[in-house]
């Protein structure tokens, strides 16, 4: 009989513990999520600032809900402020300087020619701006060796969340600086020499260098290089070539012929168009040491275990602030050689005329 008892015992709990309601979200606590880069290069920087959100819901039809995850603007103060190296607030010259509010409509996804609704809601996309003087960039108007405070004030909850960072100074490439033209072509564009045939081999090669830049703060490169063309007198187009990130020990940069033309030959499939080439931009993106960590956290995972670590340089919150900066330069061109094996038949073969 006991053994009976015991059975029916078991049943009994396991039977009770079925039909108990458990509540899986705890208590609210707000969480603010902070996404922002200072970068010298521009003259507005932006500043995302969303809220972490659970509920009884569906997480889909939450977060189709934008009051789900943005803030009322008129409950929260956004503020940069500049230190001195001791790191006293500065007070003087309009600082500290109070973000504004806008709305950004988000573009709709688009995938294999299908448009995707967006999951989020896109009717109320509150970005956070700080538009410097006309006529400055932020490294003119921000300046080093100065660093700031970004802090967010909630004025109903009365939660501050706060972060710093120090900004990334110019950079410049060493072959361009004051470089209006090139051997040949003074006074125009610069033209790149991708192909150079000797001895049955294009040796082709442009090389950048930028030794003279040193930056404390600056802590790996991003090259790219954008191809412009078009199809049939048609609208610019373009392919993105983004090379490997480069580590702060690198001080150069060779992109060779064959690895150029490899590039177009593998992005530019033989559709019957007409193309023109029309010119070609490149861009070096420096960023800071607190990006790259936060980079190599969300790559995607590929082992075996799948928890991904929690980063975070927000006080009182989660998110990213940090700093990055670029260099644009345009109106690049290709040298005479390089245009001819880009139209021949015998050469790239992609219908350039």
């Amino acid at each position: 009989m006991k053994k009976k008892y015991l059975i029916l015992s078991v049943f009994a709990i396991v039977f009770s513990a079925c039909e108990t309601d458990f509540d899986v979200n705890a208590d609210w606590e707000e969480t603010t999520v902070v996404f922002g880069l200072l970068d010298a290069s521009k003259d507005i920087q932006f500043v995302k600032i969303n809220k972490a959100f659970l509920g009884e819901a569906d997480a889909y039809n939450m977060a189709s809900i934008s009051d789900s995850f943005n803030y009322n603007p008129e409950d929260i103060i956004v503020t940069l402020h500049k230190l001195t190296s001791s790191g006293d607030t500065i007070f003087l010259g309009n600082w500290p300087k109070n973000f504004r509010d806008t709305i950004i409509n988000k573009a709709i996804l688009i995938m294999n020619g299908d448009s995707i609704d967006p999951i989020f809601a896109t009717d109320n996309n509150i970005i956070y701006y700080l538009k410097t003087p006309d006529g400055l960039t932020a490294y003119q108007s921000f300046n080093n060796p100065f660093s700031y405070v970004l802090t967010v004030e909630n004025i109903k909850s009365g939660n501050i969340i706060s972060s710093s960072t120090s900004l990334i100074g110019d950079f410049e490439f060493d072959d361009f600086t004051g470089l209006t033209g090139s051997i040949g072509n003074p006074g125009g564009p610069v033209l790149f020499p991708f192909y150079n045939f000797v001895n049955g081999e294009n040796v082709g090669i442009k090389q950048f260098y930028w030794e003279d830049y040193s930056d404390e703060q600056a802590f790996n490169y991003q090259f790219c290089l954008k191809f412009n063309y078009n199809e049939d007198g048609g609208d610019t187009l373009s392919l993105l070539w983004q090379k490997p990130l480069l580590d702060k020990t690198v001080s150069n940069l060779a992109i060779t012929g064959n690895g150029f033309f490899n590039f177009l030959e593998n992005n530019l499939k033989d559709n019957g168009s007409v193309r023109k080439f029309l010119s070609i931009e490149i861009e070096m993106t420096v960023g800071s040491q607190d990006l790259d960590t936060y980079r190599l956290i969300n790559e995607e995972i590929t082992g075996i275990v799948q928890q991904r670590p929690l980063f975070t340089n927000i006080n009182n919150g989660i998110g990213l602030f940090s700093s990055r900066n670029s260099i644009l330069i345009s109106d690049l061109g290709l040298n005479l050689t390089t245009l001819d094996y880009l139209k021949s038949s015998d050469g790239l073969d992609r219908n350039f005329q």
